[in-house]
């Protein structure tokens, strides 16, 4: 492990499951519509909705709605 590694340097809003699942797969995707990471993810609308909501407003994701 690297001298420099500090766990209080992780973000607390990715490190739940479905947030770090959200960009693991945007990681490789680099966009993904809704539907896609509904089914990806194994998620509600409702809950997938939330945790966007919530990766956006802290700047990791950019959501555009049409």
């Amino acid at each position: 492990m690297p001298d420099d590694f500090d766990i209080s340097r992780l973000n607390e809003v990715i490190h739940g499951r479905v947030r770090l699942g959200i960009m693991a797969y945007l990681a490789g995707a680099e966009e993904a519509d809704f539907a896609t990471l509904k089914q990806k993810l194994e998620l509600t609308d409702g809950n997938l909705s939330v945790h966007l909501k919530k990766l956006e407003e802290a700047g990791f994701v950019a959501v555009d709605k049409r």
